[in-house]
């Protein structure tokens, strides 16, 4: 049984690898898609790309169902708080996450045919890890993005407030200091510019990137930014002061975080090398055991 079952264990990860693999390199997940699909990339594709593919698009009306209305809504959200990393649209998303947990349904079979009672455990806890990790990707790019459009922020505000002084309106000095800079932050800026360019105002602009980013940071910028246009502040002084709150609360966000480093630490070690030194006492309590009876 445990040689059956590590030939399956070997098979499948030999499956996953060599499918991830030719999936990667093939394709962008962007084909399927005419509105983003770039001219460039419009070719046919074959192999086990295609059939990727095609798996996620079969399932695609499953994968929907199963979200429901309010699931895609959130899911919509949570991909445009990532920044759409790779293009990624709402559509591929589901082809990748559907194509993915039925790959590991059949991790799950195999295993479970293969090595029985222990193979289905181990089947189970692969199919699960398969099926959690487009989520878990996706919320980790959100946090990521968050966190350096909350580290940016500050900086991008000195040189903004530097920019007004000079003599430009706002939106100008934001439309100036985004062609020389990169980054999350300035992507949320352009499309707020676009937004008041085909007729939003600044209020629901701004409001959107507070919304998009759900940060405590951004949303105490946008709501000084909107509270200073509304009383009248002079926008360099308001800048200034949004800047430098800005650049404390990362600052303190810093600090809780080094603050948790020896906790993480020692959990690290307690997972790891304590283990490992139980490990050793024990075998050579063994060991020390087989002797003492060979001896005598």
């Amino acid at each position: 049984m445990m040689w059956g079952l590590a030939m399956a264990a070997g098979a499948a990860a030999v499956f996953a690898l060599g499918m991830g693999g030719l999936f990667l390199v093939r394709t962008t997940g962007l084909e399927e898609v005419p509105d983003f699909e770039p001219a460039t990339v419009r070719k046919s594709r074959g192999g086990s790309g295609a059939v990727f593919d095609a798996l996620g698009s079969r399932l695609m009306g499953l994968t929907t169902r199963l979200y429901g209305p309010s699931g895609l809504r959130q899911l919509e959200d949570r991909i445009r708080r990532a920044g759409r990393p790779d293009g990624l649209t709402l559509k591929v998303y589901l082809q990748r996450h559907g194509a993915i947990c039925c790959v590991g349904l059949v991790f799950f079979g195999v295993f479970s045919v293969a090595g029985g009672a222990l193979g289905a455990l181990v089947g189970l806890v692969v199919a699960v890890a398969l099926c959690l990790w487009m989520p878990t990707w996706l919320r980790t790019q959100g946090r990521r993005r968050v966190a350096q459009i909350e580290s940016d922020l500050p900086d991008f505000l000195d040189v903004l407030g530097v920019t007004v002084q000079a003599g430009l309106g706002f939106r100008q000095a934001v439309e100036r200091v985004c062609e020389v800079s990169t980054g999350p932050l300035v992507e949320e800026l352009t499309t707020a510019l676009r937004e008041m360019a085909l007729g939003a105002s600044r209020r629901r602009a701004f409001v959107g990137i507070r919304d998009r980013t759900r940060s405590e940071t951004v949303a105490a910028f946008v709501a000084a930014l909107l509270q200073a246009e509304e009383l009248g502040v002079p926008l360099a002084d308001a800048l200034e002061d949004i800047a430098r709150d800005a650049r404390r609360e990362h600052g303190e966000r810093t600090r809780q975080k080094m603050a948790k480093v020896p906790a993480k630490a020692s959990l690290v070690i307690s997972m790891t090398i304590v283990p490992g030194a139980v490990i050793l006492i024990a075998a050579a309590f063994i060991i020390g055991n087989e002797v003492f009876s060979e001896l005598f």
